[in-house]
């Protein structure tokens, strides 16, 4: 088959209607013709119509749209089948509850050939009004998926990191540091291939003008759900650090999350709730849960026997607040 230039890459699951729009956005990305590009849909085994919406997109699109049928393990699983099937040069990663601007693909990829970057993240926005936006502090409002990193094109060092939700990869990082880790069943997936990717000497570059918007069902804005993914964060980045540093530096970072915990945003939680400052208290609540999920995953590495969690580890499977989108 003929090669592209760029793949858009969708992991997608039980969330039809959000695809939709989605796919409603790709379709309609600016090349000035400078570039060809596909969409590639990987469905992780939803059971509502989302192979007819892919098909009736499809067919009105001058775009290539690939229907995918994954195997049911996760969205680090599903992203790794689109690797596989897409044909392009470069793999751009895109979620299934956003909406891209018209000029994003051509941004990222601008970016990457002016810097000469093998991956580029661009900026995420809430779609949400003002009068909501100023609910959240930014801790919740990361949580939502906001990713804004400045004005202009800079290189991204530290812990400065793209999503999957707005991102470009060249095949030949891919080629070299391999795949998503699909073992990662709660998230940061994508943290942990760019910062192989790093390690590996590709450099990361953020695009401030690749634009997508982040929708936001109205569960997503309650306490609950910033609950769950706090501890979801918590448990991946305890994974992270144990893949990455070792089990003693794992337990060394968990005792100093405890300790600030304790010590820091306990106190900061109460003087929140002294005040009446609800946008804090969440924030605030946020960092807790967080502490309380890496300590959980440390628990389990310490002893899977004593320490199993299964109830909540299998709570915070990516498929439990799929139900609830519309």
């Amino acid at each position: 088959m003929k090669q592209v230039d760029v793949s858009v890459s969708m992991a997608t699951y039980n969330r039809a209607e959000m695809l939709r729009c989605a796919l409603g956005s790709l379709v309609r990305q600016e090349t000035d013709g400078a570039f060809s590009y596909e969409v590639v849909v990987t469905d992780d085994g939803s059971t509502d119509h989302t192979r007819q919406v892919v098909r009736e997109v499809a067919a009105g699109s001058q775009v290539p749209i690939t229907y995918v049928s994954g195997v049911g393990g996760g969205v680090a699983a599903a992203r790794n089948t689109g690797v596989e099937q897409a044909r392009g040069r470069w793999i751009a990663f895109f979620d299934d509850d956003q909406s891209a601007k018209p000029d994003w693909l051509k941004n990222l990829l601008a970016t990457a050939l002016e810097t000469g970057a093998d991956c580029v993240g661009g900026t995420r926005l809430l779609d949400l009004p003002k009068e909501h936006l100023s609910r959240f502090g930014p801790v919740c409002r990361t949580i939502l998926g906001e990713n804004i990193y400045g004005g202009r094109a800079r290189r991204l060092r530290g812990r400065f990191l793209p999503t999957t939700g707005n991102l470009l990869v060249s095949r030949r990082v891919f080629d070299t540091i391999g795949v998503f880790d699909a073992s990662m069943l709660y998230g940061g997936e994508d943290s942990d291939l760019l910062v192989r990717a790093r390690a590996a000497g590709f450099e990361i570059w953020f695009a401030p003008k690749a634009v997508v918007c982040h929708l936001l069902p109205q569960y997503r804005l309650q306490s609950s759900f910033f609950q769950l993914i706090s501890f979801r964060w918590g448990t991946s980045f305890a994974y992270t650090d144990f893949k990455q540093r070792g089990y003693c530096k794992m337990l060394l970072v968990c005792v100093a999350r405890i300790g600030q915990a304790l010590l820091v945003n306990t106190p900061c939680l109460l003087l929140a709730y002294l005040k009446g400052n609800m946008v804090e208290i969440l924030d605030r609540k946020c960092l807790l849960w967080r502490a309380q999920g890496y300590t959980r995953k440390c628990l389990f590495f310490i002893s899977p026997k004593f320490f199993p969690q299964k109830r909540f580890f299998s709570a915070l499977d990516y498929r439990v607040n799929r139900r609830y989108d519309t």
